[in-house]
């Protein structure tokens, strides 16, 4: 079996069942091909940590263009949004240097209150 191979489910990344997170950065994420990055934004990319697993920062993968909120009203909240992910996984890959990186994906983000 190899490491990359497996999925990791919410529980194992964010140490909580309820996949929630410290909201620290709101980034675009755009569509590569053939190792080169093009013009089209596909997917929203949140730098987030996770209180219950030591405070691993992660940044999570959601489609769509629209975020949850603007850079500019996460910085207002002075690092105090805590955000929910729908369907959160992860699988491990190989970097350019053989270290191995997790990446991670969902469905779905709301802030919660």
């Amino acid at each position: 079996m190899n490491i990359t191979d497996l999925t990791l489910i919410a529980l194992q990344i964010t140490g909580s069942n309820d996949a929630a997170g410290i909201l620290l950065r709101i980034l675009p994420g755009y569509e590569y091909q053939n190792g080169k990055r093009m013009d089209t934004q596909t997917h929203i990319k949140y730098e987030v940590v996770f209180p219950e697993n030591n405070f691993e920062k992660v940044i999570v993968k959601v489609p769509g263009t629209k975020p949850v909120m603007t850079p500019e009203e996460l910085d207002l909240q002075k690092g105090k949004v805590k955000i929910k992910f729908k369907n959160l996984s992860g699988k491990f890959y190989r970097t350019n240097s053989g270290e191995y990186a997790l990446s991670c994906s969902a469905d779905g983000v709301e802030v919660m209150a």
